[in-house]
């Protein structure tokens, strides 16, 4: 009579070292303090650890917002973040390549000010740029705001606050490579970033 139990356990732990496999952590970086995790970067802007985070402030040579690059391809990912903005009416990026070329593959946006994010297909081939999904936040005055984006395959999931958009395309089953958290949009604009996180879908 102990031997279907025996073989129960054995299969539930089975069952989660599947699991603790497929919820590998790649990365995790806090924000707290130095030093960087190695396999991200201080793309654009001018970054420091302040305020218990990575704080990156838009530098007008650039001419760009400032930038997280991820030095992981973002290929069957799941990345997990808080971002905050120190100044109203910014815009969030978030970008991944392809594994070939230096265009864009991924794209969503977000707009806090507004509450309105979207999944983007960058031009592709012959296919043209286009929104795929859209989403809206009721809630607009939160602080820190949580993100995660899911790459598997075609599909692409982005949750803002708790609140999901999905899409899926065919140029999203292409290999990725890197992916970039650009916050800003203006000289001087300020956005801070903690508790990033990569995991593995594989």
């Amino acid at each position: 009579m102990k031997q279907p139990r025996l073989t129960l356990l054995c299969a539930t732990a089975l069952f989660l070292s599947h699991e603790i496999q497929a919820q590998e952590v790649l990365l995790f970086q806090d924000g707290k303090s130095e030093p960087l995790h190695e396999k991200l970067k201080f793309h654009h802007g001018s970054w420091k650890f302040a305020d218990g985070a990575m704080l990156g402030e838009q530098v007008p040579t650039e001419k760009h917002t400032a930038t997280i690059k991820g030095l992981i391809p973002f290929d069957r990912l799941k990345v997990e973040w808080k971002m905050k903005f120190a100044q109203p009416k910014e815009n969030f990026l978030f970008v991944a390549w392809p594994a070939d070329s230096g265009a864009h593959a991924i794209d969503f946006t977000f707009n806090p000010d507004a509450g309105k994010f979207a999944i983007i297909r960058p031009k592709f081939n012959d296919l043209p740029r286009a929104i795929l999904s859209e989403g809206q936040l009721s809630k607009l005055d939160t602080e820190w705001h949580e993100l995660a984006c899911v790459h598997d395959g075609p599909n692409v999931t982005v949750t803002i606050d708790g609140v999901s958009i999905t899409a899926a395309d065919e140029s999203f089953s292409r290999p990725m490579g890197p992916f970039y958290l650009n916050g800003g949009g203006f000289d001087g604009a300020q956005f801070l970033v903690k508790d990033l996180r990569v995991t593995s879908l594989k």
